[in-house]
């Protein structure tokens, strides 16, 4: 049997904070990511080892006999690691994600990175998604999150998230008129999903205005220019979704996946691996680019 130490951490994380969200934080992990690891930790060892008393989390007598062990084993790992210089780890890594891509998630996953390997520098590429899957697939990007349609695409999944319709929160459509539109400039999935769901619907439709960053868009939406399409789960100040009020069409949902190219450096692939860890993916799927 092999113990995966990112497991025994959280269990150990889990003991000294007695609470999963704080083990979480403490790790720079989702609270979804802790729970994985220590349910696969115990699918491995054949019991239980938290008992989740909804008054009190306690580690049961399997856990507190696991928890010794391994305390022990990562202080040995963190010994190897000082011994074979791991911790010393350099380099550059070329990484990109779309602008929408949750801020927050993006924070905690860098952050989880650089307090492993402060000596790697990070070259961060922010921009449309269509952009980073190019600059990915061109062999610009090293390691890149990408969003993608619900089709089976190659690479890890990070997550999941819909499409939905939004205005600003004084918007009013006139009686009568094309739907005024504030969407990503031409080239963008997302513009082009939104204008042809608008057509099968037989809705008519007029660009307001084209931006090609997030931030240009939100401005747009937020003075009551027009309609626009967004993450379900990132909706802004000043946006309020419209889709309903308004008759729109429903929009597909979309995924998030990590994609890393055949030719990264070593720090790019430990990259790679401390997001699957933040996410709590170990489904390894990678996706080649361009050597």
């Amino acid at each position: 049997m092999i113990l995966d130490t990112a497991q025994l951490r959280s269990l150990v994380a889990i003991a000294e904070t007695g609470s999963f969200t704080r083990a979480a934080g403490h790790l720079n992990l989702t609270q979804s990511a802790i729970s994985l690891q220590i349910k696969r930790l115990e699918e491995q060892v054949g019991r239980k080892l938290i008992d989740r008393d909804p008054r009190k989390l306690a580690l049961t007598q399997d856990g507190e006999l696991l928890l010794g062990y391994a305390r022990r084993i990562l202080a040995l790992h963190k010994e190897a690691e000082g011994l074979l210089g791991q911790a010393e780890m350099t380099g550059q890594v070329r990484f990109g994600a779309p602008e929408y891509f949750d801020a927050a998630d993006l924070s905690m996953l860098l952050a989880h990175f650089r307090r492993q390997h402060p000596n790697v520098q990070l070259e961060i590429n922010i921009g449309l998604g269509p952009d980073m899957r190019r600059e990915f697939e061109a062999g610009r990007l090293d390691v890149a999150v990408v969003n993608t349609e619900l089709s089976g695409a190659s690479g890890t999944l990070l997550g999941r998230d819909g499409r939905v319709w939004v205005a600003g929160v004084e918007f009013q459509r006139q009686p009568g008129e094309a739907l005024p539109l504030v969407l990503f400039s031409p080239g963008c999935d997302w513009r082009r999903i939104a204008t042809e769901a608008l057509d099968r619907a037989g809705i008519a439709w007029t660009l307001a205005l084209s931006s090609s960053g997030v931030t240009g868009l939100n401005a747009a939406i937020a003075a009551g220019l027009g309609v626009s399409v967004a993450p379900a789960s990132g909706i802004g100040p000043g946006i309020r979704e419209v889709g309903r009020e308004l008759g729109l069409p429903e929009l597909p949902p979309f995924e998030y996946r990590l994609v890393e190219s055949r030719g990264a450096p070593p720090p790019a692939r430990r990259l790679a691996q401390a997001i699957r860890e933040v996410f709590g993916r170990e489904d390894v799927d990678i996706r080649f680019g361009d050597d």
